[in-house]
């Protein structure tokens, strides 16, 4: 997902909703941590956490009147897909690993019997 820009707003101002929305989608699926993301987008990590909450909330209250919730999938999608990236990013780490322990242990000739 792409970093949403943080818009210029004066001091005590409160910022757009598409903004709050963009911000949490992005912390969600990034799969950096709170304090990271926050300190990317220039704001506090009680902010981004309480937009979050705020987001939850909205969801739940407008999938129990409509019945569905397009927010809701959307946060929802953004949670799964920031698990899959971290997954993805852990299962490469432990490839790259056994890559390099399998180079090391076929250059060892005294492991193969000095045949090659």
């Amino acid at each position: 997902m792409i970093k949403p820009t943080r818009p210029n707003i004066s001091k005590g101002a409160t910022y757009p909703p598409e903004f709050r929305e963009e911000a949490v989608r992005y912390w969600l699926s990034s799969g950096h941590t709170l304090s990271a993301v926050a300190g990317d987008l220039g704001l506090s990590p009680q902010c981004l956490r309480d937009w979050r909450k705020s987001m939850d909330s909205e969801a739940h209250l407008t999938s129990a009147i409509k019945g569905a919730n397009n927010n809701a999938s959307d946060l929802d999608l953004a949670r799964e897909n920031g698990r899959l990236r971290r997954e993805l990013e852990a299962m490469t780490r432990q490839r790259d690993i056994l890559k390099k322990a399998i180079s090391i242990f076929s250059d060892d000739k005294s492991l193969s019997g000095g045949l090659k």
